[in-house]
Order: C-alpha cells, then sequence, then structure tokens
C-alpha cells in the first residue's frame, strides 16, 4: 500500500492532503462515493498520482465500419473444408465480465483455425498487428488446434506502399505471403502459419 510504503499513518495522510481520516479511510477500502479530486490528492500526499490506461473492450461491428466487403469476398472463396463465422467473440463465458472484443473472421478447420483480422485503414500497423495477436492469444486460451492470424488488407497501391516500411516486421511476424495463403483458404488446406492476406473487395454493381 503507498500510504504504509510512505511511513504515514492514515491521520497523517488525511492531513497532508488536506481531508479527513474518514475520507482517507474510505479510499483504501474502495469506497465508490469519493472523489477523483480527493483520491488525486490522497495520492500526491505519499508520493504517487493516479493514472489512467484504456484497453480496447469493444470493436467497431463488421457492418459499420466497411469491413463486410472484403469478409464476404473471403468467405466466398473459402473451400467448403472451412467453416467461416463473422465476428466471433474472443472471450469464453459471459459476455458481460466486460471484454466484448470479437474476430473479424474466423474459418474452421479440422486441423487448424485461421483468425482473420481486417484492416481497411493502416493508421499504426504496429498497434494493429499486436491488438490482432491479442485476440488470437484470448481465442487460443479454449481452443487445442492451432489458431493461425491472417491480416486482411485491401489489395490498393495505399495499402501496399503503407506497408512497405515495415517489411522486416512483416517477414518476421507474418512470414506467410499472400498467395500462399489465398491458396490454403480456396484449397481447404492447413495454413501452417501466421500470415498477410491482400483482398480485392468486390465492387458494387
Amino acid at each position: 500500500m503507498a500510504r504504509m510504503t510512505a511511513g504515514l499513518t492514515q491521520r497523517a495522510l488525511a492531513g497532508l492532503a488536506g481531508l479527513s481520516q474518514q475520507e482517507a479511510s474510505k479510499a483504501e477500502k474502495g469506497a465508490t462515493d469519493l472523489s477523483l479530486d480527493a483520491r488525486c490528492r490522497l495520492a500526491s500526499a505519499c508520493g504517487h498520482e493516479i493514472g489512467w490506461r484504456l484497453y480496447p473492450v469493444a470493436t467497431v461491428r463488421m457492418r459499420d465500419s466497411g469491413q463486410l466487403g472484403i469478409a464476404q469476398a473471403i468467405v466466398s472463396a473459402a473451400h467448403s473444408n472451412w467453416r467461416p463465422q463473422l465476428e466471433v467473440p474472443v472471450a469464453q463465458g459471459d459476455p458481460r465480465a466486460g471484454d466484448l472484443r470479437a474476430a473479424d473472421l474466423v474459418l474452421t478447420g479440422s486441423e487448424e483455425i485461421i483468425h482473420v483480422e481486417i484492416e481497411r485503414a493502416l493508421v499504426d500497423l504496429q498497434a494493429q498487428l499486436r491488438s490482432a495477436q491479442l485476440k488470437r492469444e484470448a481465442l487460443a486460451a479454449a481452443e487445442e488446434r492451432p489458431i493461425r492470424l491472417v491480416l486482411a488488407i485491401p489489395d490498393t497501391r495505399t495499402s501496399r506502399a503503407r506497408l512497405a516500411p515495415f517489411a522486416e516486421l512483416i517477414a518476421r511476424t507474418l512470414p506467410v505471403r499472400s498467395a500462399r495463403a489465398w491458396r490454403a483458404i480456396r484449397d481447404g488446406e492447413p495454413l501452417s502459419g501466421d500470415g498477410i492476406l491482400f483482398v480485392r473487395a468486390p465492387t458494387r454493381g
């Protein structure tokens, strides 16, 4: 506990923070009716500061983000050996637990599972890749078969240009190339590694 580490009694901490001992006690007990200002003053009084972290628990639904066209292109090409599922929750158990993340597309085969994350806007490849890897880890927690991660990218000049500076990272983390990934999906054969998939989404007629 921060107060004990600082060698302070509850009363001394409250005095330094300009609060009552009762408020210091409530903070230590996790009371929910104590203001953020009071919590920050108590933290500061014992040489700490309160920080905030944001963790992604939900993703934009596919039909809302324009990813569906790419997903449909992959599903349409997939061999019947693959069982496709869209927006598969990565957390097992009660969804009310808080983790609302979903894998964009999952192709389930007899030997392995292909987890496809669709990235239409390559804003921060390293962060997007890490997010996809964390989803895959969550899926793997309840699955005995290997789960292969595939990053699906629109097959455009812009996408390829944005990926060019990350060629070494992609070769290391997503070694299966697009042509090989497409062959595995179309032929219903194991992918046997993580990879990248360039997808030409069907144009609207």
